[in-house]
């Protein structure tokens, strides 16, 4: 069983550059700590580099930069680096993405952030909806809080 077995459709996870090439995915966003050795299998660089090239994918890169210390196991790390691809006409995403990381690290993750961010990568609300029960059975849903206070409230609504 996969981690996403429960799911009624395909996540893009893994399968990114397939949809892209296809032109069914707008966005592909990975991320790795910073610095870091460069690892094909988290930021698949060389499989979209020809396409970069090509002028079918737009390609920005940046680095977020920690405001706390680092994990004690990971005291090399200063940031984390993003690393992000659109279609040429959806470059407008890559913009509305670092609008929504900056405006939840203002506000704290939400419902409302988990909705926008399928949006930009391309999922169809009905996948969203999906998605978001699905977070909701896993350990995460004890472990974050905006998954914990939409729990809390899909239960006093049921109340």
């Amino acid at each position: 069983m996969t981690l996403f077995a429960d799911l009624p459709y395909l996540v893009h996870t893994g399968r990114e550059l397939e949809l892209m090439v296809a032109g069914v995915k707008p966005l592909a966003v990975f991320y790795h700590s910073h610095p870091d050795e460069p690892s094909e299998r988290i930021i698949p660089e060389n499989a979209f580099r020809p396409y970069v090239d090509a002028g079918r994918f737009e390609k920005r890169e940046f680095v977020t930069f920690l405001d706390t210390p680092p994990p004690a196991t990971h005291r090399h790390v200063k940031g984390i680096r993003w690393v992000l691809y659109s279609l040429p006409e959806e470059s407008w995403r890559i913009d509305a993405f670092f609008e929504l990381k900056a405006e939840a690290d203002v506000r704290g993750w939400s419902e409302e952030f988990e909705r926008r961010e399928g949006f930009l990568y391309g999922y169809e609300d009905w996948q969203t909806d999906a998605w978001i029960a699905h977070l909701l059975r896993s350990p995460q849903a004890d472990i974050f809080p905006w998954l914990r206070r939409l729990a809390g409230k899909r239960r006093t609504a049921k109340d």
